[in-house]
């Protein structure tokens, strides 16, 4: 039996049309379950996986029904997820002759403002979306679709009660389209209590680890994760994506990375669509080998042949390590997950191993890249700040005069901590900032860290 294709479900041709200019052939399983129950106007729950296909699921059917004014809004729980949803929600809307909108924090509110006016669809965050109905400017009492998009990555992120306080504000009489890659609890309640008998479509059960993927974790201070990334990847060659927390911080390292010589390229929300989408396509074909992204700009990628993931902050919530680890280790392939822990890391890894049910083991990487590892005082200093040297003195010192001789190259009296004197031998306690200027007090004759 053939595959169902777009041109042979029950849509307009508008939207026909606007699939086929951006090569959508045929429809994911979420797609094909959930666009005809939608159309009909089923209240849908929906768990399906990351990549899976699920905002042309609800975007469709949504497009297929609206009539005038503001009438549908998407919630989602960060800019770029926003940002991702309104490109897709354009695309479809222009061919409907319908305007959509995009608004989320960080960013000027006043193209938000004039955005509204006119539009058929707002796509948000909660946070903004409160904001501009406190204000005035948005008003949701003609709204008669509500999509909740990554629900459950909006729980951990603290945004139920400000969801209630949004749906309090819509009409009853609406239909309402719940995604999420887990169920929680308080999903469920959630959609208890504001949902009519909606349909569920579960495709995925709640995932806890990945099968075929080992993982480890690498102590490793902030100053030298660079170095012991490029002796990963000289070390052990393969297709990476690395996950940073920060768009900053991907374009730094993709660029340090390329400065060394790696086909690096850093992928995040900031970043122009045909930019992104060229960089996909290279790192599809091979082109590139490496990959620095952010959770949310990685969300929908479905690369095969990537054979490490490489956690270079560890991620703030759980869930989003079992995601990203996911991107390797696919269709009976076997994947290496990294995890780069620092030592202020320690409390968020330890919730990650709570929540995976069991303990990854330390690996340890040597100093092959081209990069060269540095001392990293903060990191081996005590719960203080404080890092203990010892020494040899060249000739007997009073402690003052070692305050004084630190002083004048840069250590003031704050920075110093217990200093022991025994004759020419003794120890002292510097602050980690600075540390390194222990090494201009030209007075050791011996001079070694004790941490």
């Amino acid at each position: 039996m053939e595959n169902l294709k777009f041109e042979d479900m029950s849509i307009s041709k508008g939207t026909k049309n606007a699939l086929k200019e951006h090569n959508f052939v045929e429809p994911t399983e979420v797609q094909e379950k959930a666009i005809p129950l939608a159309i009909k106007g089923r209240d849908l729950i929906v768990q399906s996986k990351t990549g899976s296909g699920k905002t042309l699921a609800f975007l469709i059917p949504i497009f297929e029904n609206l009539n005038s004014g503001l009438e549908a809004i998407v919630l989602v729980p960060t800019r770029e997820l926003a940002q991702q949803v309104e490109r897709v929600a354009r695309s479809i809307g222009k061919a409907h002759g319908k305007r959509t909108v995009v608004i989320y924090g960080g960013a000027p509110m006043e193209r938000q403002i004039a955005g509204l006016k006119g539009a058929s669809m707002v796509i948000g965050t909660p946070g903004r979306v409160m904001d501009l109905m406190r204000r005035g400017y948005l008003n949701l009492n003609g709204i008669r679709f509500f999509v909740l998009d990554e629900a459950d990555r909006m729980l951990d992120m603290g945004f139920i009660d400000d969801i209630k306080w949004i749906l309090q504000k819509t009409p009853k009489d609406k239909q309402m389209m719940l995604f999420s890659a887990t169920m929680p609890p308080e999903i469920i309640s959630l959609a208890r209590r504001y949902m009519k008998n909606p349909e569920k479509i579960i495709l995925s059960e709640d995932e806890i680890t990945a099968e075929n993927v080992a993982q480890y974790y690498v102590e490793v201070g902030e100053i030298n994760k660079i170095a012991k990334l490029s002796s990963l990847l000289i070390s052990e060659r393969g297709k990476y994506l690395i996950f940073c927390n920060t768009r900053r911080k991907t374009k730094n390292i993709a660029e340090i990375l390329q400065k060394y010589g790696f086909k690096a390229f850093a992928l995040h929300g900031d970043m122009r669509q045909a930019t992104r989408t060229r960089t996909m396509d290279a790192f599809k074909q091979g082109k590139i080998d490496i990959l620095v992204s952010t959770d949310v700009a990685a969300r929908g990628i479905d690369v095969h042949g990537i054979t490490h993931v490489v956690n270079y902050d560890v991620p703030l919530y759980p869930k989003d390590y079992v995601h990203r680890i996911g991107r390797t280790g696919r269709m009976d392939a076997h994947g290496k997950a990294i995890t780069f822990v620092t030592r202020e890391d320690k409390e968020y890894f330890r919730r990650i191993e709570d929540f995976i049910g069991k303990r990854i083991p330390k690996m340890e990487i040597k100093n092959v890249g081209k990069i060269k590892e540095r001392t990293d005082y903060k990191e081996i200093s005590d719960i203080f700040g404080m890092v203990k040297f010892n020494f040899e003195l060249k000739n007997e010192l009073s402690e003052w005069d070692l305050i004084k001789i630190a002083n004048n190259v840069g250590i003031g009296e704050n920075s110093i901590g217990n200093i022991i004197l025994e004759g020419k031998r003794g120890s002292m306690k510097v602050h980690y900032r600075s540390a390194p200027k222990v090494k201009k007090m030209r007075v050791f004759k011996k001079l070694e860290l004790a941490n």
